[in-house]
């Protein structure tokens, strides 16, 4: 287990949207499923604008190597 330091108002923002019963990890774990980073929609939109397709897994590879990189 962990502790994650946030702001109250950004606690509270998270508590009213946290329903159903679900726990810390499934509520979080779903709001990462369902994000992509802006990084990663940049590059999917460059690489359909110049016609070339490739697969998600590979613009993740590339968005963690950017990320490793500090970009």
């Amino acid at each position: 287990m962990t502790s994650i330091p946030v702001h109250a108002d950004v606690l509270h923002r998270l508590q009213v949207r946290k329903t159903g019963g679900k726990t810390w990890d499934e509520f979080l774990l779903e709001l990462v499923e369902e994000y992509d980073p802006p990084e990663w929609v940049a590059e999917m939109e460059r690489r359909r604008k110049h016609g070339r397709d490739v697969s998600s897994e590979h613009v993740l590879r590339l968005h963690t190597t950017l990320q490793r990189k500090g970009r």
